[in-house]
């Protein structure tokens, strides 16, 4: 349900615009709403609660420096990058005491005050919200409006509690009993020698060195309730009140507009006069009206505007004009690069198959069902119905050497308009077909008319004949025409390719002659000589030096699909597409050529750049004298300005939201937690009137090894990145695609876990290095034990084999020794256990003589006794 509120007011902004917009730095002049058009002419968008805001009552409008762009609503204080809102309320920022947020101002330091209803004022400094009620010393918590002077001071309207001044540390006030009108305040504006201007509900009241004068409708205001406000350079105060229209106040002399100056004569909520000039009145009910010197135009709910209840009017640093209506949410009106006539600025049939231009600079405007319309300045006038015409279907113009007018039409065969009367030529006068796709004139100067479907015909000596050079191009669609330097007329068909008519010969050129395309829908030819050709589907052709060169949509081209072909005054070719008009620098194709350069940059306009539809028809495109392009379109005809059409200030890339493991981190935070192995970083380029075309690169330096392409994507997704310090750098591109815009980053340091820091990894290593010279010692410890066993066991063999070679105590009678115990042992058993050797037992010879006397040593017997054990 949407809450009502009294006259929720627009916010007053500080008489420099400098606070507010210009000190963010180099900002370059740009063209802002042009006076000369039409306000149907201007870019117009809008943004409600579907696209993003809390409610679709937009009360006011300010912009910081840093290029955001604050809207007050009764749902919260809204902060719009161009792209994205974010919303600050009551639940999630406790400093904000109120959601219904009826005034902003951004004061020379470019700081945001929010005045709420009932909650008070609020400021937002560095990211931190304060808020301020009359617990501080603030006489009322309910704040309509606020202004920020040069001074650094700021002045608060409230409800009940007068004119509030804040000096940064305390609270005063003004209110009736020192001589202001009423101690409801609705609007507030500085003059430029010093005064403060303040609206109330009982009159204008003035304030100059600290003393108040006051006005009502006994001093000639025409209603006591004013609620809007805005001093001229020239002084000229302008007064917008509730039920008595608009005033103004000048030399002491106020002036009231009636319903007979076209302006709206009830409620008169918002003024601004923009940098180009233009007055914007904000009405309750009647829209927004724009002044210009003695004229008035309206733009209104019939007109696209979302609400006819304007609540505020803001210009941004880029010169678009903001508008915050009660019930449609928030409106734009951006002056496009290009400018789109249709039948709402006077032309008799929305669809333009060609532009062509006179001798005198008119441009005709041939149609598809409204006939010819002449353009001469802003006047626009239908030159002849479809039955003196002919037929409603006009396909092409042409200015003869004689002055002459020939046009052409689909089905209607072709008229000629000369000394005020029109001439039709059908096929009963000799054309070869009725319908007319092109006009122009040969080497001879003859008229030549390309048909769909009968060829090339040539008028000459007042018939209408099959051109001699047009032989082989009998039975054919003829689509462009074109004479060159050299005399030589160049003639572009549908499906079979281009052909060249010079002296009396004909040669046609294919795609087996390097023609990319068969299909040719335009031929130009530049102050160069260089013959440009386009085509269907096979991008453009340049024709030099006796062969072709074909540029396409994978070489940086913006469409393959050509209609049109004009050269401007700054080198540059511009194109009429399927997709919309673009421009390419001339030296691009030769660099390109060349191999200088891998890819060739287009620059496009489209919807969002002023046209109606991006689709321009095949016909005749043109450059009047001023150096202005003119192209036609399924819905109006098209002019672009090549001079007018600069640089846009560069947009502000800010770094909004870090995420580290799925927690967010503050802004200043530079070390991220052990274990964030996700980091989600939130970027956004500030330039609320071309956001749509800003392109992202980023990098994370120290794990990138170079920039990451983005696109339109605001968000930069990181996982697995090992611990250590970085750098995130973010850059965007303007809407000319260019570069160079200065980026933003950000420091951080990845903390890691204690197994993955240095002095635990230093620690390992000396750990393990000792454990290893711990284990190395101790196997030389064993390694020297063991050697040291050994040698023992070798001594004592050693020992015991000195034993057997020392004396032994041995038994004279049976032999046996006596061991180092005591023991007696028989000899064998001794000499077994102290040595290596092994017994055998068998008998000597002696004693076989002295056992066995029968025994005769030498015959073989004693054998039998080895080994007898």
């Amino acid at each position: 349900m949407r809450q009502y509120c009294p006259r929720l007011n627009r916010h007053w902004r500080t008489l420099l615009w400098a606070s507010v917009g210009l000190s963010s730095g180099g900002v370059l002049p740009v063209a802002g709403l042009d006076p000369s058009r039409a306000i149907t002419q201007y870019v117009h968008e809008a943004y409600q609660n579907e696209d993003g805001l809390p409610q679709n009552g937009v009360l006011a409008i300010a912009q910081t420096p840093d290029g955001y762009l604050w809207l007050g609503t009764q749902e919260g204080l809204v902060r719009f990058d161009g792209v994205r809102f974010r919303v600050f309320d009551t639940d999630d920022t406790t400093a904000l005491r109120s959601n219904v947020v009826p005034a902003l101002c951004v004061d020379a330091q470019g700081t945001l005050w929010i005045g709420t209803v009932g909650g008070g004022l609020t400021q937002f400094k560095d990211g931190r919200f304060v808020s301020y009620t009359t617990k501080d010393g603030l006489a009322s918590d309910t704040v309509y409006c606020l202004g920020a002077d040069a001074r650094g001071t700021l002045w608060i309207g409230t409800t009940g509690g007068g004119l509030n001044r804040f000096d940064g540390k305390r609270f005063s006030a003004f209110t009736t009993k020192d001589g202001l009108g009423s101690d409801q305040v609705r609007c507030l504006r500085a003059g430029h020698d010093g005064t403060l201007w303040i609206g109330t509900t009982r009159g204008l009241t003035r304030l100059s060195d600290d003393r108040l004068t006051s006005y009502t409708t006994k001093d000639g205001l025409s209603n006591d309730d004013v609620i809007a406000l805005w001093e001229d350079a020239d002084g000229t105060l302008w007064i917008g009140t509730r039920g008595g229209g608009l005033n103004t106040l000048k030399n002491g002399k106020f002036h009231r507009f009636s319903a007979k100056d076209s302006i709206p004569t009830g409620i008169v909520s918002a003024i601004l006069r923009d940098r180009q000039g233009n007055l914007w009145v904000g009405t309750h009910l009647g829209g927004l009206v724009r002044l210009i010197h003695d004229s008035a135009d309206t733009f209104g709910t019939k007109d696209g505007l979302t609400s006819d209840l304007v609540m505020a009017v803001f210009e941004d640093r880029e010169e678009n004009l903001w508008i915050g209506t009660g019930t449609g949410g928030l409106n734009i009106l951006k002056d496009g690069k290009a400018t789109t006539w249709t039948t709402r600025e006077g032309l008799t049939h929305a669809m333009v198959w060609t532009v062509s231009k006179d001798d005198r600079d008119n441009l005709w405007v041939g149609t598809g069902g409204g006939g010819i319309v002449r353009m001469s300045g802003p006047k626009m006038t239908p030159v002849s119905e479809g039955a003196a015409l002919g037929g409603r279907f006009v396909t092409s113009v042409h200015e003869d050497r004689r002055g002459a007018l020939w046009i052409g039409t689909y089905g209607a065969g072709l008229s000629r308009l000369a000394d005020g009367h029109l001439t039709t030529f059908t096929s009963r006068d000799g054309l070869s077909n009725d319908s007319i796709l092109c006009i122009g004139e040969d080497g001879s100067g003859a008229l030549c008319v390309g048909t769909y479907g009968g060829g090339l015909d040539v008028f000459s000596g007042g018939k209408l004949t099959t051109h001699s050079g047009g032989q082989p191009l009998i039975g054919q669609s003829i689509t462009a025409l074109c004479l060159d330097r050299r005399g030589a007329l160049w003639v572009g068909t549908s499906g079979r390719g281009l052909w060249r008519i010079e002296q009396g010969s004909t040669r046609g050129y294919s795609v087996r002659d390097g023609l990319s395309s068969d299909t040719v829908t335009s031929v130009f030819e530049d102050r160069n000589g260089v013959l440009w050709i386009g085509t269907v589907g096979g991008g453009l052709n340049c024709f030099v030096n006796g062969r072709f060169l074909a540029f396409r949509k994978k070489d940086g081209l913006y469409s393959d699909g050509i209609a049109n072909v004009v050269e401007d005054d700054h080198d540059r070719l511009w194109l009429g597409s399927n997709k919309g008009i673009f421009s390419v620098r001339k030296k691009d194709f030769s660099d390109f050529a060349a191999g200088r350069i891998s890819t060739i940059t287009s620059a496009a306009y489209g919807r969002q750049d002023g046209m109606r539809s991006a689709e321009c028809n095949s016909g005749k495109a043109c450059m009047t004298r001023d150096g202005r392009l003119w192209f036609p379109t399924i819905r109006g005809v098209v002019m672009i300005d090549p001079s007018r059409i600069g640089k846009s200030p560069p947009p502000l890339v800010r770094i909004e939201q870090i995420e580290a493991g799925g927690r967010p981190l503050g802004l200043g935070t530079h070390d991220v937690p052990a274990g964030a192995n996700r980091l989600d970083i939130e970027y956004t380029a500030v330039t609320v009137g071309s956001a749509a075309r800003v392109k992202f690169r980023y990098r994370l330096d120290g794990f990138d090894r170079d920039w990451i392409d983005a696109g339109s994507r605001r968000v930069a997704y990181y996982t697995n990145v090992p611990p250590g310090s970085y750098r995130f750098e973010v850059i965007a591109s303007d809407d000319e695609g260019d570069w160079g815009v200065r980026g933003a980053s950000w420091e951080l340091r990845l903390r890691p876990f204690v197994y993955q820091t240095t002095w635990f990894r230093m620690a390992f290593i000396i750990a393990v290095i000792l454990v290893g010279v711990l284990l190395h010692r101790l196997r030389l410890r064993a390694l020297k034990a063991r050697e040291r066993s050994l040698a023992m066991r070798v001594e004592e063999a050693l020992t015991r084999s000195r034993v057997l070679r020392g004396l032994l105590p041995i038994c004279a009678s049976c032999k046996s020794i006596r061991d180092d115990k005591g023991y007696w042992n028989r000899l064998e058993l001794y000499i077994r256990d102290h040595s290596q050797a092994e017994f055998t037992h068998g008998i000597c010879p002696d004693c076989i003589r002295k056992l066995y006397p029968g025994f005769q040593t030498g015959t073989g017997h004693e054998r039998e006794l080895d080994g007898v054990r």
